[in-house]
């Protein structure tokens, strides 16, 4: 049979045709014509080939940004620590404008590392700065709080910033989701750092990370994914359409939690998220081909693959996620797309930078967790010693599964046995 071409645009995409592919995940270090990906530079063009189904077939394609042009001012903020980033973006003869919320160390210096989070204004009203913006503007770094419904609105009415320059028309031309629009704007705020704002704040735009939670956790890996200028992404308690790997379901199943402080035997009562749930209600999150999926294994791509566009020279993922609190995101099924893309890291020899942290309860990066991603982020981004951070980087390499549970985790893991390996010889 003549093999068929992937899609590599926008347009409509062709499911390949294959028989049952659960107990397989699509292959990272191959290119889609057999050829194996052996060096750094061979990574550099499956990871556009990889890009290009992301595009193709489930996010959409991000708008060429050479094409806009990007202005800011700034404005207080109510308080010495706050202010208001206000960013325009023109496209010809097209313009619209978004805000975000900077909080700022109360001695701030130049140069500073940026935490941008994914964070409603409505979730906090007063006082106007979430408990995570504090938290990093305590600890020396930035902080900046986006609100991305001022970009897409959470619906499929395709209303905000993004779609003021890019109306959705469902066809070939412009047919992206959601979390790609709300990606759109994080990579905007960059864009305006650049332009001088970082110059102005004391924020050094090379040193950002972009983290979210739930669907936010998704549309974060998603900017993590498309823009190679974020230093670390953060996605949290993602599940499907995030980190979660389809093709796996871990409803039922018994994991021994004492490592956590939890039960030795905790069952997962809870049903995975249906992938009928993202391609039917939430389908708006994603573009319109892949809205007509009919089930995961006829996609080309799984979300350790979209792990692996996070990495490269001096970058870092850290997946952040629950595990009594996540039946619904599969928390199994991300760690399995963290440990199947570590492959990546190693041959970039950056190793060390993919990373998972797992808490016993909570819808959330939690204040604990936060506390070791800039312990983290001191060592890995400013160059501190270990000696200079007070907590413990131990619980980042998944041991909650690859370690405590690896006798009960999917058969798919077993092809990892060597990443395994290598990622718990690293335990900090």
């Amino acid at each position: 049979m003549e093999k068929k071409e992937p899609a590599r645009t926008s347009g409509a995409f062709r499911a390949p045709e294959t028989t049952d592919q659960r107990k397989t995940l699509p292959e990272l270090m191959r290119f889609t014509d057999g050829r194996p990906v052996e060096t750094a530079e061979q990574w550099t063009e499956r990871r556009k080939e990889i890009l290009a189904l992301f595009e193709t077939c489930m996010y959409g394609k991000m708008p060429d940004a050479s094409r806009e042009k990007v202005t800011y001012a700034i404005a207080p903020g109510g308080t010495a620590q706050a202010r208001e980033l206000k960013i325009t973006v023109c496209l010809e003869e097209k313009e619209t404008s978004f805000t975000v919320r900077v909080t700022l160390p109360d001695e701030p210096v130049s140069g500073m590392p940026c935490y941008i989070e994914y964070c409603p204004f409505s979730w906090f009203g007063k006082p106007l700065v979430s408990p995570n913006m504090k938290i990093a503007a305590d600890r020396g770094y930035a902080a900046i709080q986006y609100d991305p419904a001022s970009v897409a609105s959470d619906n499929d009415l395709h209303q905000g910033a993004y779609f003021t320059l890019y109306p959705y028309s469902g066809e070939r031309d412009r047919q992206d989701g959601v979390l790609l629009a709300w990606a759109w704007g994080a990579c905007r705020i960059l864009d305006a750092l650049e332009a001088g704002a970082g110059r102005e704040l004391g924020i050094d735009p090379e040193l950002c990370m972009v983290a979210g939670v739930s669907r936010y956790g998704k549309s974060a890996a998603v900017a993590g994914a498309y823009d190679e200028r974020f230093r670390v992404t953060i996605p949290s308690c993602s599940g499907a359409g995030g980190i979660a790997v389809y093709r796996t379901d871990n409803h039922g199943k018994t994991y021994d939690l004492s490592s956590l402080g939890g039960p030795e035997a905790w069952v997962n009562e809870s049903v995975n998220e249906p992938f009928e749930n993202l391609t039917g209600g939430e389908g708006y999150w994603f573009c319109r081909n892949f809205r007509q999926m009919k089930r995961a294994e006829d996609l080309p791509v799984d979300q350790h693959m979209l792990c692996a566009l996070a990495a490269g020279k001096g970058r870092h993922l850290i997946i952040i996620t629950g595990i009594t609190s996540e039946g619904w995101n599969n928390t199994e099924g991300q760690c399995l797309a963290y440990i199947a893309s570590q492959p990546v890291w190693d041959l970039l020899g950056e190793g060390d930078g993919n990373n998972m942290i797992i808490h016993l309860d909570g819808h959330a990066i939690l204040p604990s967790d936060l506390a070791t991603v800039l312990d983290y982020c001191d060592v890995y981004l400013l160059g501190k010693g270990r000696d200079a951070v007070s907590g413990s980087l131990s619980g980042m390499k998944g041991s909650l599964f690859l370690e405590d549970n690896r006798d009960r985790l999917d058969p798919m893991f077993d092809q990892f046995e060597a990443e395994i390996r290598s990622v718990l010889s690293r335990k900090r």
